[in-house]
């Protein structure tokens, strides 16, 4: 199944992404790569998960060069790895700016009624959401996850237990009992998936939360994104296991 394009919800990359292989992820946000010229490079990795499914070793891999004069320990950002001939987006900063685009062009149901945009929110004294969404019908807020572990062509989050996402489902629920409204908006950012369920058999507590969260009113949009070196576009909807 190969959707086509959400109208005009892309991130480019420009300049090209650096082309390397993947050897190993030896920290939480590091891993090691080997470069075209065969020099092997520490790189951020900008995923807390575990990854599951997504490390590889030799698999092809696609880097951000850091900004010039940039004062960062690592000289690449990893966006990108080869599994099974597709590619899979691994930036968990990309749902964010997607979910911000996709809001401010009404791109989904969801954003139908969108009149602003903000992103990075306070949500309460200890907590923020990425989006908050003024509509007609009044505030709506939105937390986006990242999507890269699939099974049998279901899509599952989370990869690794999580407290942090069970607490932004709380968040949410909060809101929606102040007569806001709150949605979940998980991107998945690879096309070998055909359907999304919450990964139980990895955090049993954060299924168990997210269905709670369904049963009071969250919102949950699941979107399937084209992972390109050139460009990640969101392609279309994917329902729930």
């Amino acid at each position: 199944m190969e959707l086509e394009p959400l109208g005009d919800v892309c991130v480019s990359f420009s300049p090209p992404l650096e082309k390397g292989f993947f050897i190993r992820r030896y920290k939480r946000f590091l891993a090691d790569v080997q470069l075209e010229d065969g020099r092997v490079a520490a790189v951020h990795c900008p995923n807390s998960g575990s990854m599951k499914g997504c490390l590889e070793k030799g698999a092809p891999v696609r880097l951000t060069p850091a900004p010039a004069g940039s004062r960062r320990k690592t000289s690449y950002t990893w966006e990108m790895i080869q599994i099974n001939g597709g590619w899979v987006g691994i930036n968990t900063n990309m749902p964010n700016q997607l979910a911000a685009l996709a809001a401010q062009r009404h791109a989904l149901p969801v954003f139908r009624e969108a009149v602003d945009v903000r992103r990075e929110v306070a949500a309460g004294r200890h907590s923020r959401m990425d989006l908050l969404v003024e509509t007609t019908r009044g505030l709506l807020w939105v937390e986006a996850k990242n999507v890269t572990l699939v099974e049998d062509g279901t899509a599952l989050f989370p990869d690794a237990v999580t407290t942090r996402g069970a607490k932004h489902l709380d968040v949410l629920v909060e809101k929606v009992r102040e007569g806001h409204r709150g949605a979940m908006f998980y991107v998945v950012q690879r096309q070998d998936a055909r359907r999304f369920a919450p990964a139980a058999s990895i955090d049993p507590v954060y299924a168990e939360r997210f269905q709670w969260a369904l049963s009071q009113g969250v919102e949950v949009v699941v979107v399937q994104a084209r992972v390109t070196p050139e460009r990640i576009c969101l392609a279309g909807l994917l329902p729930m296991a």
